[in-house]
């Protein structure tokens, strides 16, 4: 084995030999996550239907407080900015920008608490809004920016890895709903699945 390969792995060991994420009740856990959200909704645009956006960024932000070495609960804000549709109706070529919202209470499961890699499950149950920007080329004076709010909900599931005793890595899939029942953003609700990568802080 070369001496650079030996030393990377010698590292790599003592890294995850001396994580020890501990993970206590009382232990608070910050922190921020960039990824993808992949629409899985339709909306109508002038009597036509479309995808609602196409796959854009995400940003959040979270906090969790362990009530339990199994448990945590606290906080999720996450942004959306999904992809542009470019559509054509009888009023003419139209770009349909979109974006979301959501801001849950969240219930998070640890299946290996004791583990420097853990999986888990999570639950969120909150407010989440929708906005949508319809652009006409051809008519400008038509154009219009709608939005809806109501409820919104999400379920996950995830895997973090403690770098060390203060500081993880993770990534996450989530499955996002929001409520836009009654709105002029021509569907009954916006539903997203998330692919998320995030680092934590924990103190």
């Amino acid at each position: 084995m070369k001496p650079t390969t030996a030393t990377l792995l010698t590292g790599l060991l003592l890294i995850t030999m001396s994580a020890n994420a501990e993970i206590k009740p009382g232990t608070h856990q910050v922190g921020i996550s960039v990824g993808a959200a992949n629409p899985l909704s339709y909306h109508a645009v002038d009597g036509e239907r479309a995808e609602f956006g196409s796959v854009g960024p995400t940003l959040g932000f979270s906090y969790l407080y362990q009530v339990r070495p199994t448990l945590s609960l606290g906080a999720d804000l996450n942004f959306k900015r999904l992809g542009d549709k470019d559509l054509r109706t009888g009023q003419g070529p139209v770009t349909v920008e979109s974006s979301a919202w959501t801001l849950l209470a969240i219930g998070r499961g640890d299946i290996l608490p004791d583990s420097d890699l853990r999986p888990y499950g999570l639950l969120g149950l909150g407010l989440g809004g929708v906005k949508r920007e319809i652009r006409y080329s051809a008519s400008p004076r038509l154009d219009r920016d709608q939005t809806s709010g109501g409820f919104a909900a999400a379920v996950g599931a995830g895997l973090d890895f403690d770098i060390s005793a203060s500081w993880l890595a993770g990534a996450e899939l989530r499955w996002n709903y929001i409520n836009t029942e009654a709105s002029e953003v021509g569907t009954g609700s916006v539903r997203t699945l998330d692919l998320q990568f995030k680092a934590g802080y924990k103190f």
